[in-house]
């Protein structure tokens, strides 16, 4: 078992709900049953509540935005960055191929979004596996706290996510103005970008010593720059292909 220890904002609909409508959709479809957290326990501490305690000092003019502490406890997953060689090259390939309907993370993502939850912050460290009994490795995608669903009052352009993986047209001046809405295909490409960082970044399940100077720059950068910089590591990569020698 683990323990997620969070503060959430209260505004929005909480993990548990989000995790209910998840499991909903996982009863009565198979691509799905399997693929997503199994959540043991929760308890919302409502005396937290950050609204309650900005009263309490006189400062009930001034909630917008608070906070209360949620414990949650989840069946004990793995990285998907441990895994290497074929299971990882599989597993990958299956996400890529989810046009051809294969068990994958990505299937179960797009069939809950078509199921009317929206995930929106694809990153490695939500992106999680276990084993069967058989030695099989399941893919499973974890981590809903910024999850929203259809019916929830979440607006469709509000840009949520791990900067470094998020789509690049979400990073643009448009997107941060709340301009551009968080469809599907920006989670998708979300994947891809998890795809590259985790090949470049680890070798046999482990982080590689050797800096990779380029991509470091991405965990460091805002918005506008990170957006600046994976376009430019699209062009660069475009170059790389064209001058190499076949």
């Amino acid at each position: 078992m683990v323990a997620k220890l969070f503060w959430p904002e209260e505004a929005r609909l909480s993990e548990p709900e989000i995790l209910a409508k998840v499991q909903a959709i996982a009863e009565r479809d198979s691509w799905v049953k399997g693929h997503v957290p199994d959540m043991v326990w929760f308890h919302r501490f409502d005396e937290t509540s950050t609204a309650r305690i900005r009263k309490a000092l006189g400062m009930d003019h001034n909630t917008q935005g608070s906070r209360v502490f949620y414990i949650i406890v989840f069946r004990k997953l793995q990285p998907i960055t441990d895994l290497s060689g074929p299971e990882f090259r599989d597993a990958w390939w299956q996400i890529i191929n989810c046009s051809y309907c294969l068990l994958t993370v990505t299937l179960g993502h797009r069939i809950l979004w078509e199921g009317g939850v929206y995930h929106r912050d694809i990153s490695p460290s939500n992106l999680m596996y276990y084993r069967l009994l058989c030695g099989r490795v399941i893919g499973v995608l974890n981590d809903y706290d910024l999850s929203s669903i259809q019916d929830d009052c979440a607006r469709g352009n509000e840009r949520t996510g791990t900067v470094p993986f998020m789509a690049i047209e979400l990073l643009t001046v448009s997107a941060i103005d709340g301009a551009v809405e968080h469809v599907y295909r920006h989670d998708a490409e979300s994947f891809i970008w998890v795809f590259v960082w985790v090949c470049l970044r680890y070798k046999d399940g482990k982080l590689r010593r050797k800096p990779r100077g380029r991509l470091d720059q991405w965990l460091k950068a805002d918005a506008p720059t990170c957006c600046a910089l994976k376009s430019h590591f699209l062009l660069m990569v475009r170059h790389e292909s064209r001058t190499r020698p076949s």
